[in-house]
């Protein structure tokens, strides 16, 4: 049996370092399009097209990143020494990207410091993100240990949703009730959440360690290389799922300010803490059964809840007790929950299958698909929502009316970009989901398939593991 190989300070360490994955992406998807719009003054399709540009060149920086981060050698490791240097310069870049720029006069000029520190960010969370989650499949070889590890990693990222959008989401709402001043809104939002973001990425950097063996072979940046993770049936499946979740997730976040704001007259910090306290409240339950039900019902056992429960939030009536609205995010949150924390989950058990069937573990570029898909999902929401503010004759406010009444068509682009982007993508995910091919028996099988070729006696297999090997890969591969 695996022994265990990590201390408890090592699990809690590393854990920790998603604050920046769960907070900084919720921070931004849940604040920074209605603080282009609400607080520096640009048009929404303008902030919008700004943020959705920055991602091509994610489509570069994140699959090269992978590739990068998988040919590094250092005494270090290979992942560490990026998370540590992308943890200092998140301090900067992050207070770029926050910089009051709402007296300039000029759309064009704010769209492009926009672009601009949008792109730094971007670049910045690309050396960041993609050696970290490469980390979570390689800190250590046992895969109870690696669930466990993922697992309070996922919790600290769901707590960190929880305060990078409940206290932004409050400090929003203290300006725009001219309780604090723009210049309290930065240093709270930019300067501070960018160091909170960056303390648990330094440490992580000089007090972790990485337990993979290294392949001695280096992989090149081609289109080969990007692919070559896509060649593996269980990572499409999985690469599917996730698309669909974070998708869903950025829309709800944000959406979710607007839709209180202007369409049910409540709070929005109320509609995020409960979301995210009611995830939070469901994450024992999953904890104990992930090592015991395979992880796909788990994903999609809870789907069908949160669909109907969020068509029913976008059509209740303005003027019907807020309460109501409150309970069926609940509900929402309560089915959404499986969904929400599955996919990193089960990453691991998908890089085995891809180190099976490609004979090299490169996390890497696995890990650059997965961060990729994961900031073009923000962008994705970002942007259908800015596009539908934008058609639908949003008003945007000024420092007279902060809060302005907005015509039935911004309230009715408002219903249909929150809840029917949601609706579609995790009734896609739940299709995909039921089909998914990865179950925990298969994993367990592929582990021993892995220390079979290890050993050198995968070439030589009898008749019975033979006849195993062959309907495993067909089946995963």
């Amino acid at each position: 049996m695996e022994q265990n190989q990590m201390k408890k300070r090592e699990k809690l360490l590393f854990a920790w370092g998603d604050v920046f994955g769960g907070g900084a992406q919720s921070l931004i998807g849940v604040l920074y399009l209605i603080f282009l719009t609400d607080v520096i003054g640009l048009n929404p399709a303008l902030g919008a097209t700004a943020i959705l540009i920055s991602k091509v060149w994610d489509a570069i920086s994140d699959p090269l990143m992978g590739v990068i981060s998988d040919n590094t050698r250092t005494k270090f490791g290979r992942r560490r020494p990026y998370i540590f240097v992308g943890g200092l310069l998140m301090v900067i870049v992050f207070a770029l990207m926050w910089l009051p720029t709402g007296g300039w006069q000029s759309d064009v000029a704010k769209a492009i410091y926009a672009l601009a520190t949008y792109l730094l960010y971007s670049t910045v969370a690309t050396v960041i993100s993609v050696p970290y989650s490469s980390l979570s499949a390689e800190i250590t070889t046992n895969v109870k240990e690696r669930n466990n590890v993922n697992v309070i990693r996922l919790v600290v990222s769901t707590v960190a949703t929880a305060v990078c959008t409940l206290i932004p989401s409050m400090i929003l709402e203290l300006f725009k009730a001219g309780t604090i001043t723009i210049s309290v809104f930065y240093l709270i939002v930019g300067v501070g959440f960018g160091l909170f973001f960056a303390l648990p990425l330094v440490l992580i950097g000089l007090f972790t360690k990485e337990r993979v063996t290294i392949p001695e072979k280096l992989s090149t940046f081609d289109v080969k290389t990007f692919v070559k993770p896509l060649k593996v049936k269980a990572f499409r499946g999985l690469v599917y799922m996730y698309l669909c979740q974070s998708i869903s997730m950025d829309i709800l976040a944000t959406g979710i300010i607007y839709y209180a704001i202007y369409v049910a007259k409540g709070s929005s910090t109320i509609f995020l803490g409960t979301f995210i306290g009611v995830q939070l409240l469901m994450f024992p339950l999953i904890n104990y059964l992930v090592n015991k039900v395979d992880k796909k019902k788990i994903y999609t056992f809870g789907l069908p809840l949160a669909i109907v429960a969020f068509i029913l939030v976008g059509l209740y009536p303005s003027d019907w007790p807020i309460i109501g609205a409150y309970a069926l995010v609940a509900l929402t949150a309560l089915g959404f929950a499986g969904a929400q924390l599955m996919s990193w989950i089960i990453f691991p058990d998908a890089v085995d299958v891809g180190e099976l069937k490609l004979g090299e573990r490169a996390t890497g570029s696995f890990s650059g698909i997965m961060t990729f898909i994961r900031k073009t999902s923000s962008a994705v929401a970002i942007q259908i929502f800015g596009i539908m503010l934008a058609v639908s004759k949003y008003v945007r406010p000024s420092e007279l009316v902060p809060i302005p009444l907005q015509p039935e068509s911004a309230i009715l682009g408002i219903r249909i970009a929150m809840t029917g982007s949601f609706v579609i993508m995790m009734t896609i995910g739940y299709i995909v989901g039921k089909k998914y091919v990865l179950t925990n028996h298969r994993s367990l099988q592929v582990r021993k398939f892995l220390g079979l070729r290890e050993t050198g006696t995968l070439d030589h297999l009898d008749a019975e593991l033979e006849a195993e090997y062959t309907e495993l890969k067909k089946q995963l591969f």
